[in-house]
């Protein structure tokens, strides 16, 4: 193992971590010195010498990893930010125990955003700002902006970008790998700056706006308010909220191609166009599943709901409006399917992801056809590209293997004391990276009465969730690459 390069690396990452926290510094100066700010600049400057240390002192050494020492630096960079990041929280104290930090860390780092607060808006603004600001780091990978600078070239590298920006819903457009990164990176920030300032001009505060457009762009969820962002109480608010997870959930380099391109790349790629359809059908059957048994009388209102909360889920956001743990039973199963499937791959969106789920139901259907007619030859096809059934083997063992983890956190949740919703929901919620699940642990609700064992699983669960199953696993199993 070139443990040199592997150090160097994570340093990178952690140094990205630091800056942050010292940004959250500022932002605790400019709130009178609130109390986050001695807990801030501790965690900064601990996280800051511990990146330093091996760029400085390990020396220059062989730049070049095989693949597995590359999964190592990718594994342990999110770990670590998830430990020094949880420093701010337990130095600052009050609800935040050694494992409510952690939690609290991991679910922001993977864009998560379940929380243990019951009172959100008792947290200084400059801990608050952390908060949100790990949304931002953890919404593209401290693995993307390590990308930026990581000094390994070739194949590693390559792998190590495709874990984080899947290539499967890109559509017909090609950039170098290196392009890649920066194409993501521009268009993360361009959402992200826009909207904040669309947020703002709908009435938002400038820290209520950028919190919140961290939240809604890297599709986390963390708010700084107690009801979320149903405390404006705007359509406008959530109109702008809803269009930017949306978004979100697409291929970033189909985006940038389609803005570039001044074309609509987006809504002629067929996983996008799953996605969209797969999102309007559980709108309606929601609307129609809430007007029928009266949850909701008026039409207008349960369409909005109906609406917010699909997006919401199904993007693996978590933003929520109203308590749907007190909706119907077909609305709760509607939203865990949506927990399940979420958004497209490249995007920052967690699940089991769109692309996988429409290359699973087209090969059903050509194992159907094969069945009639068994001389016939039948593709499974994205557009003009033949998906060989490699990689739909591929696609079948990662759906099997997220339902295997999906069962397995359930039933250490469970063997914890919790609930078999709260267990079941609760580990669709961690694996797929979407935040709020149901029953105890709902949209409204929080997981600060979750076992200890407990927290700590769902923040390894929600870290192999957001890093991708492969790549959680891949460095146990490569001996060489």
């Amino acid at each position: 193992m070139n443990l040199r390069a592997i150090s160097k690396n994570i340093g990178l990452a952690l140094l990205v971590d630091a800056g942050f926290m010292f940004l959250s510094v500022i932002v605790a100066m400019l709130y009178h010195f609130d109390s986050s700010f001695t807990p801030l600049l501790i965690g900064a400057t601990l996280t800051l010498l511990v990146g330093v240390l091996p760029i400085i002192f390990v020396g220059k050494g062989q730049n070049r990893i095989t693949t597995r020492e590359g999964f190592f630096i990718l594994f342990f960079a999110w770990l670590l930010s998830c430990v020094f990041g949880l420093l701010p929280y337990a130095l600052w104290g009050g609800p935040f125990s050694l494992e409510n930090a952690w939690f609290e860390s991991v679910s922001g780092f993977t864009a998560t955003g379940a929380t243990i607060l019951s009172d959100i808006e008792s947290l200084p603004h400059g801990l608050l700002f952390w908060r949100s600001s790990t949304h931002f780091i953890g919404g593209l990978g401290v693995v993307v902006f390590m990308m930026m600078i990581l000094p390994s070239t070739g194949t590693v590298k390559l792998k190590m970008r495709r874990i984080e920006v899947s290539d499967m819903s890109a559509g017909d457009y090609n950039f170098r790998s290196n392009k890649i990164v920066r194409v993501v990176l521009t268009v993360y920030i361009s959402m992200m700056v826009v909207c904040a300032l669309l947020f703002m001009a709908a009435g938002l505060s400038v820290f209520d706006a950028v919190t919140h457009a961290f939240s809604v762009v890297a599709t986390g969820g963390f708010s700084p308010k107690n009801a979320s962002i149903g405390t404006y109480g705007s359509h406008w608010v959530e109109l702008i909220a809803m269009v930017f997870m949306l978004a979100s959930s697409l291929h970033y380099g189909l985006l940038y191609s389609s803005i570039t391109g001044c074309n609509l790349n987006v809504l002629r790629n067929p996983i996008s166009r799953f996605f969209f359809s797969t999102i309007g059908i559980g709108i309606v059957l929601m609307t129609a599943s809430l007007l029928l048994t009266r949850t909701i009388t008026n039409p207008f209102e349960a369409v909005w709901q109906s609406a917010f909360n699909v997006v919401s889920i199904g993007t693996s956001t978590g933003l929520a409006t109203v308590d749907t743990s007190i909706w119907p039973a077909f609305c709760i199963l509607l939203l865990l399917y949506f927990s399940i499937q979420c958004g497209c791959s490249g995007s920052t969106t967690g699940g089991l992801k769109a692309d996988r789920i429409w290359v699973l139901t087209r090969a059903v259907r050509a194992q159907v056809v094969r069945t009639i007619h068994p001389n016939a030859v039948i593709r499974v096809k994205s557009g003009s590209n033949v998906i060989d059934s490699e990689q739909v083997n591929s696609i079948a063992m990662y759906a099997l293997l997220y339902v295997a983890i999906l069962f397995i956190g359930a039933v250490i949740y469970a063997a914890c004391g919790m609930t078999l919703v709260d267990a079941f929901t609760g580990s669709c919620a961690m694996v797929g990276n979407v935040g709020p699940a149901f029953g105890s642990i709902g949209s409204m609700s929080n997981y600060g009465a979750v076992p200890i064992l407990a927290k700590v699983i769902m923040g390894l669960e929600m870290i192999i969730g957001r890093l991708g199953l492969y790549a959680a696993f891949a460095m146990f199993a490569l001996k060489k690459a």
